[in-house]
């Protein structure tokens, strides 16, 4: 009997933290959106990885002791849409360990802020949270002091790290399927961006010719290829654009769905973005799960974006002036 008293007292306290916690991380986004600065959120990102750590001791779950990913002159909007995928992970996760889903956070009208970031990095520790409860795991862990030097690229990378870590605790790791919806998010962009040229066709080219015998890390390549001309074609529009340096070759043969599809994420971002700046610019169309996925199919896939990116590099090369001075507002659809 004293066990079991013993046994349930611990749980209570076990419970009482995480609330506890869980409060506290809806109360620190009280604070002004435009009060919060880049080392703020690279805090924030710090603590949920201590506490993925903590869950993966605790799973079992091997350690990712894969290089951050080499980038620099990031914006707040590229460093949001990867707090969105790690909400997704952190989301998926949770709901393997205790059957409940959270609202997945969307991007903001208007300009994206470090702020708008901190909200996202905070649902997705809300996830990670619920699974320490649920596992009743009660070590506490609290954030170190800012440190002002810390800019969005250093918060992008961490993140990325944490997506990382996070694929690696998942009964079912993000796959293919996944990769193969977020590159049909940037085709329905690109198409948009296309459509705002005069007498051009929006039509969503033929796909390439089907390729055999695919893995993740050709599709990999190829979508670095597809970031590179995104970045081009950013930059021609008179717009800032993340710089991805030379990324390892022995970690690119490595690279997992899930490192493909925060290389998607980061192409998504940036179409998305030169969408928000055109203010007639039609939402994509809705896109859906497409199911179990091969790497060959996704490599299909990337053949149209790269169709549809080789038509929009041409049509902004003759007419670089085409964005002129409108407000941004960024939405990808779904």
């Amino acid at each position: 009997m004293l066990k079991t008293y013993a046994s349930s007292i611990r749980w209570l306290s076990c419970v009482t933290i995480s609330l506890t916690c869980l409060c506290s991380t809806r109360a620190q986004t009280t604070r002004r959106l435009e009060d919060i600065t880049p080392p703020d959120v690279l805090e924030h990102v710090n603590l949920v990885r201590m506490e993925l750590d903590h869950v993966r001791a605790f799973m079992g779950r091997p350690k990712d002791l894969t290089s951050e990913l080499p980038v620099s002159e990031a914006e707040p909007r590229e460093v949001f849409f990867q707090a969105v995928t790690l909400f997704r992970k952190a989301d998926r996760m949770c709901f393997e360990q205790t059957r409940v889903r959270g609202r997945e956070p969307i991007p903001p009208e208007g300009r994206i802020l470090p702020g708008h970031v901190y909200a996202a990095v905070n649902a997705a520790l809300e996830r990670v949270l619920l699974v320490k409860k649920h596992l009743r795991l009660d070590m506490q862990f609290t954030k170190g002091a800012p440190d002002p030097s810390k800019t969005p690229s250093d918060v992008l990378r961490s993140i990325v790290q944490a997506n990382r870590q996070l694929n690696l605790m998942l009964e079912r790791k993000f796959a293919p399927g996944d990769v193969f919806q977020q590159v049909t998010v940037a085709i329905g962009n690109a198409e948009r961006l296309i459509e705002q040229f005069p007498g051009e066709s929006s039509t969503i080219p033929d796909p390439p010719k089907y390729e055999p015998n695919k893995i993740p890390a050709d599709v990999y390549r190829r979508l670095l290829g597809c970031f590179a001309t995104v970045q081009k074609i950013t930059e021609q529009s008179g717009q800032q654009v993340l710089k991805l340096g030379q990324l390892d070759e022995a970690e690119i043969s490595r690279a997992a769905p899930s490192d493909v599809y925060d290389v998607a994420s980061l192409v998504v971002s940036e179409l998305a973005y030169i969408r928000g700046e055109l203010p007639d610019a039609a939402l994509p169309r809705k896109v859906y799960f497409p199911g179990r996925k091969f790497p060959s199919d996704v490599l299909q896939r990337v053949g149209i974006l790269e169709k549809q990116l080789a038509q929009l590099g041409k049509l902004v090369e003759q007419n670089t002036d085409w964005l002129g001075t409108v407000p941004s507002t960024v939405a990808v659809g779904e």
